[in-house]
Formats: C-alpha cells, sequence, structure tokens
C-alpha cells in the first residue's frame, strides 16, 4: 500500500510557516560564522531543521556568480536532525512508524545547504498542530492550487529576484511540478526527493490510485491537512502538454520498501497502489523532466534527507549548474 503522504507530518515537528500577509517569510540571514568559502557543493533542501514531515518545497536561491553565497536559517532555530545510524539496518523503511530514530547533527541537508547559499522552507497550513508555532488552519481538504499560490507568495515575500531552485519531497513534488509548469520563467533547477508525480497514475491501476487519493483526503485531530492527489494530477497533465520547464533536474528515489506488514487489516483491502509502482513512477518522473542523475541506491526509506544528508551533493549539483556560464 502506497504511504499516506502525510505520514512523518504529525511525527515530528517542523517549521512556522510565513502567513500569506507576512510581510517576508519566516527565514534569516544567519551570521558571518555559518557562511562558508566551499563552493563545490551547492544545492539546498531546508527540511531538516528539525524531524519534520517534509512534503513541502524547499526554495533555494540560486548562488551568485559574482558575490558569496548566503545563507539562511528559519527564526525558529537551525536544530539539525539525521536517522541514527543504526536505523539503516531496518529491511524497510519504519521512520513513520516511531517516534525515535533521529538526532540532531550538523551534517544535515539544511546545515550543509545554508553554508553556501541562501535557503527558505515553510510549513503548509495545518501541518503544525502542536507547539509554539502552529501553523496556519484552513477548510480541509483542499486542492493544490492553494499550495501553489502559497509557495508564490512565499517567494515574492523573500524580496530576491529569480529563478529558483525548487527542492520538493513528497506531495511537494506535485506543488513543485505544477508551479513549474505554471510559472517557467522562476524556476532555475528541480530537485525531486521521493517526490510524488503524475506519472503515478499511469503505472498503478485506476482504483488503487482513487484509493490513494480517498485516504491522502481524509483527516483527523492528529494529521488535519487533507490533499486531493488525483485533482493535482489533472491540474499538472492540463497545465502544459509537454514536460516544463527544461532546467537541470535531479531525481532521488528511496529504496526501503514501505512497513505495509505494520498496516491495520482493513487498511490492506482491495488494490493498492504498491512500492513497485512507486519505483516505477519515480522512473518515468525522472524521464519526464530529462533528469541529469537518477540516483536510487539511496539505502533510505521515504524521508531520504533523514538518512542520508550526505545525498545533498545531488542537490549541489543543480544549483551549481544554473550557477555556471553556458557553453561556449
Amino acid at each position: 500500500m502506497c504511504p499516506d503522504l502525510r505520514w512523518s507530518r504529525h511525527r515530528r515537528g517542523g517549521h512556522q510557516r510565513p502567513r500569506p500577509d507576512a510581510s517576508r517569510p519566516d527565514e534569516h540571514r544567519t551570521p558571518p560564522t555559518r557562511r562558508s568559502a566551499d563552493s563545490s557543493t551547492s544545492a539546498t533542501d531546508a527540511r531538516s531543521t528539525r524531524p519534520a514531515r517534509a512534503q513541502t518545497p524547499a526554495a533555494a536561491l540560486r548562488p551568485s556568480s559574482s558575490s558569496p553565497a548566503r545563507a539562511t536559517a528559519p527564526t525558529t532555530g537551525c536544530r539539525s536532525w539525521t536517522r541514527t545510524t543504526h536505523a539503516h539496518d531496518a529491511p524497510g523503511d519504519d521512520l513513520p512508524w516511531r517516534n525515535t530514530g533521529v538526532e540532531r547533527s550538523s551534517d544535515s541537508v539544511f546545515d550543509q545547504v545554508s553554508r553556501f547559499t541562501r535557503v527558505c522552507t515553510y510549513d503548509r497550513p495545518d501541518v503544525r498542530v502542536k507547539g509554539p508555532d502552529v501553523s496556519t488552519p484552513r477548510p480541509q481538504p483542499h486542492s493544490i492550487d492553494a499550495d501553489v499560490n502559497d509557495l508564490g507568495a512565499m517567494l515574492t515575500a523573500l524580496g530576491e529576484p529569480g529563478p529558483y531552485v525548487l527542492v520538493a519531497h513528497s506531495y511537494g513534488g506535485l506543488i513543485a511540478t505544477l508551479y513549474a509548469r505554471t510559472h517557467p520563467q522562476n524556476i532555475a533547477g528541480l530537485v525531486m526527493v521521493d517526490a510524488v508525480t503524475e506519472r503515478m497514475a499511469e503505472v498503478a491501476g485506476a482504483e488503487a490510485v482513487k484509493k490513494w487519493d480517498a485516504s491522502n483526503a481524509q483527516t483527523s485531530p492528529e494529521s488535519r491537512e487533507g490533499v486531493h492527489i488525483l485533482d493535482a494530477f489533472r491540474k499538472i497533465n492540463a497545465a502544459a502538454p509537454a514536460p516544463a520547464p527544461a532546467v537541470p533536474a535531479v531525481v532521488l528515489s528511496a529504496d526501503k520498501p514501505w512497513r505495509t506488514d505494520l498496516l491495520p487489516p482493513e487498511a490492506k483491502k482491495g488494490e493498492q497502489v504498491t512500492f513497485e509502482d512507486w519505483l516505477a513512477s519515480q522512473q518515468r518522473l525522472a524521464e519526464s523532466l530529462g533528469a541529469r542523475e537518477h540516483i536510487t541506491n539511496t539505502d533510505s526509506g521515504h524521508d531520504i534527507y533523514l538518512y542520508q544528508p550526505r545525498l545533498v551533493d545531488a542537490i549541489c549539483d543543480v544549483v551549481a549548474a544554473t550557477s555556471s556560464p553556458p557553453a561556449s
């Protein structure tokens, strides 16, 4: 069974989402001591500052070729997390089922990226339901249009011109895809981290996808956000007849299968989206983007940024490609 795309959201904390009317997003420049002269790595996936749900695309500003890269950290603090070493020995992805197995680390993706470029991350409404910085509520379930509008508002609030590199995980892949197709002039590169793709409808059975869509639209006090997957597929397919934009892209895919053995019996009934379907959709995503690389040997579950933060190198390559002058 394909996982609920919001699993990790209520298992772990996240960053405060900038309100739509905020004068600037929830980020600021780090002190000079956080900067690094090492420009050999350049990328962004800012969701690892805490063990957080990671379905939201993170926007990284493309480093300028004429000025030092700038880093940012969320106002909630630059606490960084990765998966503990022993967890890699698990045969499947059991992180969504436990509240342990992560630890603070200066090697997290956010920490690494923020040393050479400016990074901004945000929470979607209703993804933080506890703590001092509960995210903005809104009627649920909601359509992808609201998420794309929020992403656009955040990029505008940054006050820095694009184009941008978007790094998206899980459901965030659909947001990044639709934004890229409707605002291609704002996109310098894409990094898809085990991201959902509309190509799933091409490889999985119709009933399985319909059931998956229904499960992700459901809400509860612990999981307040509901998303319409099939509606997102339709809107992406209607936005552009061909893959767009033609920018540097990398796709990273999990290789630890879902722990379907831990699901309740009622969740296993009927046709299901399988892990094999997921891998097939990831391959089609890479092909549709013309990805410069599709990294499949990740030794990771769905939250790749927690399992293997060193895979930030793939993200760095995309940012570096956007900063390089065109070949003569």
